[in-house]
């Protein structure tokens, strides 16, 4: 997409509706119901909703697995290996974009094409104030999630299941969460601070980037009880501040968590990275991220199946779990997707013969 403003193409989109004369109620007289959503605000939906649009990746996966039908567009296109674990319902679908990173806005035009009767956003985007008030003028209602911290995902489950009218499919996903939490941060909270893993988090294709303690995007290693030996920026929305290779080896990692596929096949092989303690000891881990990010980028539900493994990478003794059969638990319930023990391997990225364990 070109680096229009979102002010801009608002305009050029509401210039396109008038000229139509599409700038019409889309709710219409339909049964209605009133909900509420996370920022308080009261809103009238049609009964039954079936046509939803989701602006931010974090919101639009939750959607997608509580009831893929009411999607009616995508944020950014499904890759070829991720469609054998997703909902046929999402195949179909345009590609609306959305905001996630700098320079990102939806298509409004294909957006209005889809004629959705809710909008769901993200409260943290800065840039939602225009397109609301476009929204308004459409005469779509919009809705604001607040979803971020894993421990508040139960209570957001729940809230997107209420505006989606789907509460008993939320009520199942939430549970799992809440059971997983409960499974992981008591023994967590056990740990002295001393014996804490240093973990260090590796993006970007030289491994250089990184996010630090308490930052929305490194979440997990706070939450499985790594010490992010990165302080880093928590006010900084988007992440990845760079670091050098020099920090990088006084940090002394003992666990690596890496987000590039091509990084992580050269690490092993670089004379620098080889005096980094977790690559002399080779725990160095490349995140799964089929169909979404188990991690980070964006941080979506997969998170709750990625603590599991985060934690028992940190502290495999005090988190002795079979990774396998706990992947075959949650895509079940969450992607509606069987695991065979290939779809294992391929998801964890493993070599041929080697046990996914």
């Amino acid at each position: 997409m070109r680096n229009f403003s979102l002010q801009a193409i608002v305009r050029g989109a509401l210039l396109v509706l008038l000229a139509g004369g599409f700038l019409l109620p889309l709710v219409g007289d339909a049964a209605a119901r009133e909900v509420v959503d996370m920022v308080g605000r009261r809103i009238d939906l049609p009964d039954p909703l079936q046509r939803v649009y989701v602006a931010s990746p974090p919101e639009n996966h939750l959607a997608c697995i509580i009831d893929p039908s009411l999607m009616v567009g995508l944020n950014f296109p499904l890759k070829d290996r991720d469609r054998k674990y997703l909902p046929l319902d999402l195949w179909r679908l345009p590609v609306i974009g959305g905001f996630f990173g700098l320079g990102h806005t939806p298509n409004l035009e294909v957006l209005l094409r889809t004629e959705p009767q809710l909008v769901i956003c993200w409260q943290k985007n800065a840039i939602d104030a225009q397109f609301d008030d476009f929204l308004k003028r459409a005469g779509i209602p919009v809705a604001y999630m607040t979803l971020e911290a894993l421990q508040d995902y139960p209570r957001d489950i729940r809230a997107m299941g209420r505006l989606l009218g789907r509460p008993r499919r939320a009520e199942e996903l939430a549970v799992y969460a809440e059971e997983t939490l409960r499974q992981i941060l008591p023994k967590v909270a056990d740990i002295p601070k001393s014996e804490r893993v240093r973990v260090y988090y590796a993006e970007g294709a030289d491994g250089l980037s990184t996010d630090g303690r308490g930052t929305w995007h490194a979440e997990l290693i706070d939450l499985a009880g790594g010490l992010n030996v990165h302080e880093g920026d928590v006010e900084d929305l988007y992440g990845m501040e760079k670091v050098s290779m020099e920090q990088v080896l006084l940090y002394r990692p003992e666990v690596i968590l890496v987000q590039d596929p091509t990084f992580f096949q050269r690490i092993y092989a670089s004379p620098q990275w080889r005096r980094v303690p977790a690559v002399k000891n080779r725990r160095v881990y490349l995140i799964p991220r089929i169909p979404f990010n188990w991690f980070d980028r964006p941080p979506c539900f997969m998170r709750l199946l990625g603590l599991k493994w985060v934690a028992r990478i940190l502290y495999p003794q005090r988190f002795p779990l079979d990774i396998g059969q706990e992947m075959r638990e949650f895509y079940r319930l969450f992607l509606r997707s069987e695991l065979t023990a290939e779809d294992i391997r391929i998801i964890l990225e493993k070599p041929q013969g080697e046990h996914h364990g």
